[in-house]
């Protein structure tokens, strides 16, 4: 899953979208009703991808808390990712307004919990350590576009971050699901506990 998210965002969200601009100021493929399809099987390969990565990570007590929240915190923010395209086929005016009334918020809410999710991943110690950093690179890449566009800045540089930005986050994806990957054969364990004060 997280490899299949990876590639989607590698592809898609970064190659496909780099700046062969059109007038509008978007990519040719951001334009295609293709760009839908790609954005809600990104976001279900990342539901998936994210599940995968918790049910191996909850195994280390240094994962904690704090990588369970940011997974949760996640999946709600991915999830609404996934039904945005599928609202785009329903009622373009609709996921317009969705998109406005919710967009940010959620941009900035998944930010936030992917920066959670790398530290506890770096905590936990057991999947490569790079694709934890390559995310968190990735998503203060994008925090930058944001504040970039917010201050008026030169419009070239929100049309090349984003696309990096986003090959950078499906790098780090990659990363981490082959790491998972390579565990595959490991026994199941249950998530581990402390040992009890004595």
């Amino acid at each position: 899953g997280a490899i299949s998210a990876g590639v989607v965002y590698i592809v898609g969200g970064g190659i496909l979208s780099t700046p062969l601009l059109t007038e509008e100021g978007h990519s040719w493929f951001q334009q295609s009703p293709l760009w839908y399809w790609v954005e809600f099987g990104g976001a279900v390969a990342l539901l998936m991808g994210l599940v995968g990565l918790y049910l191996y990570l909850r195994r280390s007590p240094r994962f904690g808390w704090l990588g369970t929240v940011a997974f949760y915190i996640l999946i709600v923010l991915v999830a609404y990712e996934a039904i945005l395209p599928l609202m785009g086929f329903a009622s373009e005016s609709g996921a317009r307004w969705l998109d406005s009334t919710f967009g940010a918020p959620q941009a900035l809410g998944k930010i936030f919990a992917t920066l959670l999710f790398g530290i506890a991943i770096l905590r936990a110690g057991t999947l490569p350590r790079a694709g934890a950093w390559i995310m968190i690179i990735a998503v203060l890449v994008f925090l930058g576009t944001i504040v970039s566009f917010i201050v008026g800045a030169n419009g070239s540089i929100t049309t090349w971050s984003l696309p990096v930005a986003s090959m950078l986050y499906g790098l780090g994806l990659v990363f981490l699901g082959y790491g998972v990957w390579t565990h595959r054969s490991d026994p199941v364990q249950p998530p581990a506990r402390p040992a009890p004060v004595t």
